[in-house]
């Protein structure tokens, strides 16, 4: 065996479960495809690389020129294909035997089409818990990428080396990705590149590159840099005149043994670790890192942990708690088409947010949704209400599915429908997205990079905030539920209700009484106060919930249990993921999914529409997303001692 020096250049490529079409088809032309034609005018240039099952699955059915240039290529040994999870998820955050599951499929898939099975995997945004090695090796994996600063957690200095982690005794080798690889190529110049290799090269090193396929054509400013201005041609062309050898992670597992046994903690690329933070949490841990000398402070200085975008983001959360209930019951009762919907409901893109959409991205949660909805769809059902805890939060859920809805009613001071699931179209309705601070919405316009020649990485341009960018940062309530009721003065301003600047003059105490459950029929209970002037009157509220085969009922009955009359404008919220082609009104109800599902109020009741809209990140700028609509009732109501008010929610298929 070897030490000797080499340059690994490993990239990735995927595009998300549910992208739009054109998106695949510009990736093709602008990215994959002249790589690819690129790389085979070099043959002696040897690359390992990662394409995604998505991404497979379109070459194999809309582009053959894409599928023959990954067949020609592997087959003359030129290029390593990485295996994977199958459909891109995070691998720690999707239960055992789905890690396997999906790895297994991806080494099944690539043996069967290009000969081979990997012996190696890309790890999804290489985010790394310590528990894996037992899982990949379990499943024929002998390797893996992760970034430096995995290694520096570990106390290790030596970058440029192959290393070796186990669990429950199963090995598992480890490649450092450089991170100044990461930023050098393709955004510098080729001397600054030369240099940066040959210090490695003197010291016998494994240079070792490990990122994202679509900086070759897809980031911003790369199609032009990469391609039209000749920087790949040079780079492969470089890589040939000054004799730097390049070999497949395969052949380096097989020509250099480990350096040193180690563990590194749970981690992610630097980037992600910081997106994980709350805004006033990354300012800290920015101010803080300056003050520390580099690279001696890494150690003991990390950010976040991938696990925290589930306590960051609420509807993250829900995403994953839905995830697991599901592949709890389809390993259950579910057949093979019930996992590859699983499956597909993993794709790790809607679980976080960063640079890219993510979870802002209402197509790509809608996609997560419905494949997990089609799989659960495929699995018997429990009769009437079941009572669950699927947020682990020591409260419990009310869960009610037929054969054309599920509900989950979430009991509490700001409980409501916290998911209407419509089976027919695989549509999670209640898939909203609530408006928050993020990090960057304080840092718009820095330039984050120094100025020096080439391009930018995406994680060092600039980006303004748009006009109009206030009322979008401004954070809104959350998580958004449906049934939820609020309660303001009785001359409230209808227009300051639904804009969330009228101050709300009621709310629950936190206790509410025992959920009583029939077959079809829920029923609870919650005390509150209301404010007459400068006194807190009481006000019980009675909700109960059924669904009789294509019909959905809510009635919400409002009593006045004190001794004094209460006048107060009582707003009943829906909050709906719906796009602006598919909702209308029809007189006092509103039709929903273009006709499809009709929500009829009981009459007296003011409708008025709320626009969701919040403004995130991308790799181009900010981007204003819609993501559905606060639907509120508002009517005015005067209650005797004694009395009482109902108001009713109907929702239905259409005739």
């Amino acid at each position: 065996m070897s030490r000797g020096f080499a340059f690994l250049f490993g990239v990735h490529n995927h595009q998300p479960v549910g992208n739009f079409g054109w998106v695949f088809d510009q990736a093709a032309a602008d990215g994959y495809l002249p790589f690819l034609r690129a790389l085979k005018g070099h043959p002696r240039v040897k690359i390992s690389a990662h394409y995604s099952g998505p991404l497979l699955e379109d070459f194999a059915a809309r582009r053959g020129e894409a599928w023959d240039l990954l067949a020609e290529l592997t087959a003359r040994g030129q290029m390593e294909l990485l295996g994977g999870g199958f459909y891109e998820p995070i691998l720690p955050i999707i239960p055992e035997a789905d890690r396997r599951g999906q790895i297994e499929m991806m080494s099944d898939y690539l043996e069967k089409h290009f000969g081979r099975r990997p012996r190696g995997i890309w790890l999804t945004e290489r985010v790394w818990e310590p528990h894996l090695p037992s899982t990949l090796a379990r499943a024929g994996i002998e390797y893996t990428l992760l970034d430096e600063n995995h290694f520096q957690a570990a106390g290790i200095t030596g970058l440029h080396d192959l290393y070796v982690t186990e669990d429950e005794g199963y090995p598992l080798r480890l490649f450092p990705i450089d991170q100044r690889l990461r930023y050098l190529i393709p955004f510098r110049g080729l001397p600054e590149l030369g240099r940066y290799l040959e210090g490695i090269r003197a010291a016998g090193g494994l240079a070792v590159l490990g990122d994202d396929g679509e900086k070759f054509g897809l980031w911003p400013g790369t199609k032009s840099w990469v391609y039209e201005k000749g920087w790949l041609e040079r780079f492969f062309l470089f890589l040939e005149e000054n004799d730097i050898p390049t070999m497949t992670f395969a052949e380096a597992v097989d020509a250099r043994p480990p350096a040193a046994r180690i563990y590194p903690p749970p981690a992610s690329y630097i980037e992600m670790m910081e997106w994980v933070l709350e805004p006033d949490d990354a300012r800290r841990y920015r101010r803080l890192k300056e003050t520390l000398s580099e690279p001696d402070g890494r150690r003991f200085l990390r950010a976040g942990f991938f696990r925290d975008f589930f306590r960051k983001y609420p509807e993250s959360r829900r995403l994953r708690d839905r995830m697991n209930g599901v592949s709890r019951a389809v390993r259950a009762d579910g057949d093979a088409e019930a996992v590859r919907d699983l499956y597909r409901g993993q794709s790790n893109d809607p679980y976080w947010h960063g640079v890219f959409g993510g979870l802002y991205l209402p197509h790509l949660r809608e996609a997560a949704y419905g494949h997990l909805l089609k799989a659960e769809a495929r699995c018997p059902a429990e009769p009437g209400w079941t009572k669950v805890d699927d947020d682990l939060d020591g409260r419990p859920e009310y869960v009610r599915r037929n054969g054309r809805f599920r509900l989950q009613f979430k009991p509490g001071p700001d409980g409501g429908l916290e998911e209407i699931d419509y089976y027919p179209l695989f549509r999670n309705l209640s898939d909203v997205l609530s408006r928050r601070a993020e990090t960057y919405h304080g840092e718009a316009g820095e330039d984050r990079g120094p100025e020096r020649k080439g391009e930018k990485s995406i994680h060092e341009i600039a980006k303004p905030l748009p006009a109009g960018a206030a009322d979008l940062i401004r954070p809104g309530r959350g998580p958004l539920r449906s049934a939820v009721d609020r309660f303001f003065d009785f001359e409230a301003d209808a227009a300051r209700i639904v804009s969330g600047e009228e101050p709300e003059r009621g709310g629950f105490d936190g206790e509410e009484s025992p959920v009583v459950l029939a077959e079809d029929r829920l029923v609870c209970g919650q005390s509150g106060r209301i404010m007459v002037r400068t006194a807190a009157s009481p006000i019980a509220v009675r909700k109960e919930i059924a669904v009789f085969g294509p019909k959905v009922l809510v009635r919400t009955i409002l009593r006045n249990p004190g001794v004094r009359i209460l006048r107060f404008a009582h707003a009943a919220e829906w909050n709906l993921y719906q796009i602006p082609e598919e909702i209308e009104t029809d007189g006092d109800a509103v039709r929903l999914c273009r006709g499809r599902l009709i929500l009829r109020p009981a009459a007296g009741a003011e409708l008025h529409f709320r626009p969701l809209r919040t403004l995130s990140q991308s790799e181009k700028g900010y981007d204003t997303i819609h993501q559905g609509y606060g639907l509120i009732w508002i009517h005015r109501i005067e209650l005797e001692p004694g009395g009482t008010d109902e108001f009713t929610v109907e929702l239905e298929e259409s005739e």
